[in-house]
């Protein structure tokens, strides 16, 4: 979902909205009471090019007769008859965005991978306690910066770490987040973009943690953070997207990041953390910067 037009004047959105549900283009209308303007969602990813087309088209000739050729479209029926919500405005709506995320909270195929693997080596390892199945996934080796392990061929030792952890509140709270987050992003991108995501994402978190923190770690959280950094920026600076994490959802884990980081739970891979965070927002700012500028 995604908004892909403003308008000043209702009589004209609507004439536009109108020739969307015409041409077969699932869309809302809603009025953004603060900034006094109606904004078009387009609820099929698939169709957004078709809108934004069409919306080009519409800009360069409102009058033209193909958006004029349904009924009604300089009348402005009530909100009940268009069945158009009126909202306060796309930032601050709630209503929305939460009938959006109860359809999107199941994870996609990708990310249910990923909490089926990591559940299953939970239970493997004994809860992380089983030495030789945890070796088997951790970078091990003494920390020296070489990662001969990798260079011997044990490639899979870069992406591996993420898939162990040491406590249930440890696999729950990451599973969780990959559910949410990764889900959301899944469900909008596509299986592709999140298989890309979640493998870059904890291979930088890994050799973040490896590097400057040193060897045998593990858990997801690096990509965690990853997937935060990038539905939080994304939500910040291209909104329409859809992608959402509530305002207070954001600051706690803002405030667990720097928590960690100050030391006051120690045992935490911070590097990890932080390597995810400065990958997801960077990824999800360029993204969004791509975006507004159309390219």
């Amino acid at each position: 979902m995604r908004s892909i037009a403003t308008f000043k004047e209702e009589k004209i959105a609507l004439r536009f909205w109108n020739y969307l549900q015409g041409e077969g283009v699932e869309s809302t209308l809603e009025e953004d009471d603060l900034n006094h303007t109606w904004l078009i969602w387009v609820l099929e990813e698939e169709k957004i090019p078709l809108a934004i087309k069409s919306f080009e088209e519409f800009k360069e000739n409102p009058e033209d007769l193909k958006f004029k050729s349904v009924k009604a479209q300089d009348a402005v029926p009530n909100n009940e008859t268009l069945n158009i919500p009126k909202k306060k405005s796309r930032f601050q709506n709630y209503n929305l965005r939460d009938n959006w995320r109860k359809q999107e909270r199941s994870p996609g195929m990708i990310s249910l991978a990923f909490i089926i693997t990591s559940v299953a080596v939970f239970l493997l390892s004994g809860m992380g306690k089983n030495a030789e199945i945890v070796n088997s996934f951790l970078i091990t080796e003494t920390f020296n910066g070489s990662l001969s392990e990798v260079l011997n061929g044990e490639v899979w030792r870069l992406v591996t770490p993420i898939f162990l952890h040491f406590g249930l509140i440890h696999i729950f709270f990451n599973m969780y987040w990959l559910n949410d987050l990764g889900g959301q992003i899944e469900k909008k991108k596509g299986s592709r973009f999140i298989s890309l995501f979640l493998l870059v994402t904890a291979i930088v978190s890994n050799l973040a943690q490896y590097k400057l923190g040193g060897p045998a770690f593990g858990g997801m959280s690096g990509v965690v953070y990853g997937l935060f950094g990038y539905v939080w920026v994304k939500s910040k600076f291209d909104p329409g997207d859809g992608l959402f994490i509530h305002q207070t959802t954001a600051l706690i884990m803002l405030a667990w990041f720097f928590l960690c980081f100050a030391g006051i739970f120690p045992g935490v891979a911070n590097w990890a953390h932080a390597g995810g965070l400065i990958t997801g927002s960077t990824w999800g700012y360029i993204s969004a910067v791509r975006w507004n500028r159309g390219s």
